[in-house]
């Protein structure tokens, strides 16, 4: 069986940033070069009652704050495009170290509007580094499009995912 190397978890509900943080430890443990950014809340509150938005660059002390507040009125999304575009940017540089799976907490509005890490899942599938996102039903059928033949939608399970990476790479202990 043949694996596509770009895949996703779907999701609406869980801990999907929690079950990223274990797989990533897992392989990281294991001696696998992983790449890719983590996703934290904040508390709510302040002005917009919103949480703050971190990504942490996985095996580096770097972290981007995504959010930017827009005020108590605001209903809109609260994603700042630029901390976003130099997050892309430093994963770049990142998967040019060289990486056996690049981990992206999000396929959501700005990848599917043709922004956010849209660019980067292509130039990694380029290099042949498989590619592990996640997706809201919301941005399902910008997914599909985008993906097409070269995707596969994963159960949200530690043991499927390893499996989908140790099939991907050759990987005989990852789990």
């Amino acid at each position: 069986m043949t694996y596509p190397k770009l895949a996703a978890i779907r999701f609406e509900t869980g801990d999907v940033d929690g079950l990223f943080t274990d797989i990533a430890g897992t392989l990281l443990n294991n001696g696998h070069r992983v790449r890719g950014v983590l996703q934290s809340r904040g508390k709510t509150g302040g002005e917009c009652h919103c949480a703050d938005m971190d990504l942490h660059a996985i095996g580096a002390a770097r972290t981007f704050r995504i959010s930017q507040p827009l005020g108590n009125g605001s209903h809109g999304c609260r994603l700042h495009p630029g901390a976003l575009a130099e997050c892309a940017a430093y994963l770049e540089t990142e998967l040019d170290r060289g990486s056996e799976l690049l981990v992206l907490n999000r396929f959501g509005r700005g990848e599917s509007e043709g922004r956010g890490f849209r660019d980067l899942i292509g130039q990694a599938m380029v290099k042949g580094i498989p590619v592990l996102t996640a997706v809201r039903p919301t941005y399902a059928e910008e997914w599909r499009a985008f993906g097409e033949a070269l995707s596969c939608d994963l159960p949200m399970d530690q043991s499927a995912i390893l499996n989908w990476f140790n099939h991907m790479t050759g990987a005989r202990h990852a789990a």
